[in-house]
């Protein structure tokens, strides 16, 4: 589940004297921004991407995997994109300029005029304000819009967007909101989900379920035609098939796991990227479920977990230990707030307070197969002070259903919450039982404290509220935060990669394809 904090790596590839085939658009831009045609058209323009899930939807709001943000991203644009330098300062993109209202409530974005969506239509301010309204009533993405009252549309390029009240994180919420077609929509709404029709540089052309999708370059594209021209975002779930396929170039960038590091490192085709994230790796117990409403047994769970150990078993050392899901870097971590180690006697203690007599079986521990490696981990931690879980592994999507309607007991996973700190309201409020608060947690205090936060301007009274919350969430054990693992990205060097902003966000219309293939298993 899938996005906004300060990324720590550059990423670039090594560029050895090799001619650039494809890198940003195939046009260069002349004095007069007329578009004149590169030198750089010719020989290959063609990627292949591995993902490890297939898609559910391709809805451009309500979708809930990392896999189908990617792809949107490819196929949709945003009023405005989070730049990656290092200020991470929000800059134009549909919206060619914006401005403030002094009291914080009134945002106006001015539209350029030649936008125009996959179909030929052109874009105006009745698709933007279309598209903020569908994220208002996103179950997945409705944070992205937080305190949006309204929307105004003056004439054709300009939108007003009318806050309830001040809320400074709203501009960084806009950068990812993907701009969508209302006729296309009022035409045929499963149209509208199956053949998503956007404004970015990548329209829709098919896909095979199980298998792949395909994308290829629109020739409309404001800002000038991809120079990669095909791109196919091919389905392979097991890990060392993903690392055999990069390593003889059969595909060209991945979203890799810390165990293919090792593999991948011995080649000197591949370039590994790493990038700093607030996601979270966690265990997840179900509140509505004994034993899991007592919170000596999820405290107990809490200190039963060596963290260490288990991300330098399943993360290849590739994360930072924390067992609070706020990660240190985010507005409203405090060294205050409870911090889990590990302490087997202090578990088995909490556990006989709670009156549980071990051996005790919990019964399945619900996980994906991405997740059955940290599963196995877990579940000696678990065994070490008397817990007995039986692992059942699920395809992703499946696993993904259950874990949202409450049908499982204890699993174990990897989230992100990204944005403002506000995100993570989500996975402790009320309102998101179903959606993203995965342990069914519900309390009027946590509501409370999280809406507070919300319309607080003041940034030193934001963060005293940040810092209630997190540790009310820390005291009560509302989950068992492992760390905060970095996102990982292989490519072989036949493409050479910017840096990836923000949560792992790439965008292909940056990429460089380079004229080499590597050798097979250098």
């Amino acid at each position: 589940m899938k996005k906004m904090k300060k990324i720590g790596a550059a990423i670039l590839a090594a560029c050895m004297v090799v001619s650039m085939a494809a890198c940003g658009n195939s046009a260069t831009t002349g004095d007069n921004g007329s578009q004149s045609e590169s030198s750089s058209n010719s020989g290959k323009t063609d990627i292949v991407i591995a993902v490890d899930a297939d898609i559910d939807t391709l809805h451009p709001a309500n979708f809930s995997t990392t896999v189908e943000l990617n792809i949107l991203n490819q196929i949709y644009d945003t009023l405005m994109y989070m730049n990656p330098d290092e200020t991470h300062d929000p800059e134009p993109r549909i919206a060619e300029s914006y401005e403030i209202s002094d009291d914080g409530l009134d945002y106006t974005f001015h539209l350029r005029d030649d936008v125009a969506f996959h179909d030929g239509s052109k874009l105006t301010s009745e698709d933007v304000k279309f598209s903020l309204e569908m994220y208002q009533q996103s179950e997945y993405q409705g944070y992205e819009v937080d305190g949006l009252a309204s929307v105004d549309t003056p004439d054709d390029t300009t939108v007003v967007c009318h806050l309830e009240y001040p809320y400074s994180p709203f501009l960084l919420g806009v950068c990812n909101v993907h701009i969508a077609s209302k006729s296309y929509y009022e035409a045929s709404a499963d149209n509208f989900v199956s053949s998503p029709v956007g404004t970015g540089p990548y329209k829709y052309v098919g896909r095979n379920k199980g298998s792949d999708i395909t994308l290829e370059a629109y020739d409309g594209y404001y800002r000038g035609v991809a120079a990669i021209k095909n791109v196919k975002f091919e389905v392979i779930p097991d890990e060392a098939t993903m690392a055999v396929a990069l390593q003889t170039g059969e595909i060209n960038f991945a979203d890799i796991e810390p165990a293919s590091i090792s593999q991948l490192q011995a080649s000197k085709n591949i370039t590994i990227a790493r990038v700093d994230t607030s996601a979270f790796s966690y265990v997840c117990m179900n509140l509505e479920k004994e034993p899991f409403n007592d919170v000596r047994v999820r405290q107990a769970i809490n200190y039963a977990l060596n963290r260490e150990n288990i991300i330098a078993v399943c993360y290849d050392g590739e994360a930072e230990v924390n067992s609070n899901i706020c990660a240190k870097t985010r507005m409203g971590y405090q060294d205050s707030q409870l911090q889990y180690t590990y302490d087997v006697e202090k578990a088995k203690a909490l556990l006989a307070e709670a009156g549980i007599e071990t051996p005790y079986n919990l019964g399945e521990m619900l996980v994906a197969e991405k997740y059955s490696n940290l599963a196995a981990v877990i579940q000696n931690d678990l065994k070490a002070i008397g817990l007995d879980v039986t692992i059942k592994v699920a395809e992703f999507n499946s696993f993904i259903g259950d874990l949202t309607s409450g049908n499982y007991t204890i699993t174990a996973l990897n989230m992100t919450l990204d944005g403002d700190t506000q995100s993570l309201e989500m996975a402790f409020t009320t309102d998101y039982i179903g959606m993203a608060n995965n342990a069914r947690y519900s309390d009027p205090e946590m509501d409370e404290l999280f809406a507070q936060a919300q319309k607080e301007a003041d940034t030193e009274k934001r963060t005293e509220l940040f810092n209630q919350a997190f540790s009310k969430a820390q005291d009560e054990a509302i989950y068992a935060v492992i760390g905060n693992p970095l996102e990982l990205f292989a490519y072989n060097n036949s493409l050479d990669v910017p840096e990836i902003a923000f949560e792992g966000a790439y965008f292909i219309y940056n990429f460089c394809l380079l004229y080499t293939s590597p050798s097979p298993r250098d």
